[in-house]
């Protein structure tokens, strides 16, 4: 399932599953896997609404609120070490 736009895919084999997660979809997790068959209905895609607040949308709605956490903890870590590098540079050049 890709979290971002709701989309549902049932895949077939293992390569199938390594592209789908190079762009972006997630393997859908045991418990919720009765409510993606059900979802899927025997079709091999589908569109989970995002809004609605079942099963598969509240879980993409985690993992979207992960992967932001994780971002923005990289983002800080990234301008901690610009500005620490900023400052030596300052102190370097600091005549006295």
């Amino acid at each position: 399932m890709n979290v971002d736009t709701g989309e549902l895919i049932r895949f077939t084999s293992d390569e199938e599953m390594e592209i789908l997660k190079q762009s972006g979809f997630i393997e859908v997790l045991e418990y919720l896997q009765t409510a993606a068959r059900l979802k899927l209905a025997g079709e091999q895609s589908a569109n989970v609404s995002l809004t609605i607040g079942g099963k598969l949308s509240k879980w993409a709605a985690k993992q979207r609120k992960l992967a932001r956490k994780k971002n923005s903890k990289a983002q800080i870590k990234k301008s901690r070490k610009t500005m620490a590098k900023a400052s030596r540079k300052h102190n370097r050049h600091k005549t006295g």
